[in-house]
């Protein structure tokens, strides 16, 4: 399965809007006009053409999605997907982890020899 949003360089959170301003930026830039006689360019807007006509319309997007997570389910999910989610792992940890204090980590927390000065419980 095709992965419309690696095509369009974009985040599965991204809105509408930004959808559309990537699209239109990526025909521009692969453009037969601009690329004349170049079959790369043509696969590629093709490729973003198909992407944008499931991602532009919200209810295709859901879809895909609902079917994306499906295959995902059934281990149809290959190396490079398992890298980018490894990476976007480690970005969430490198902002402050999941803890309830926000991305900030120990930010205003105050620091010293110990780090931040969160209650350690000691048995």
């Amino acid at each position: 399965m095709t992965d419309y949003y690696k095509v369009m360089g974009l985040a599965r959170e991204t809105t509408g809007e930004e959808i559309k301003k990537a699209y239109r930026s990526l025909a521009l830039q692969y453009h037969p006009d601009r690329n004349q006689g170049d079959p790369v360019c043509e696969n590629r807007l093709k490729e973003i053409n198909e992407a944008y006509q499931v991602l532009g319309d919200e209810e295709k997007r859901r879809q895909y999605d609902l079917s994306f997570r499906q295959s995902f389910s059934r281990g149809v999910y290959d190396r490079e997907d398992r890298d980018d989610d490894l990476i976007e792992i480690l970005r969430v940890f490198a902002r402050g982890g999941f803890g309830t204090r926000g991305l900030g980590g120990c930010k205003g927390m105050g620091f010293g020899k110990r780090g931040c000065r969160r209650r350690l419980w000691r048995f």
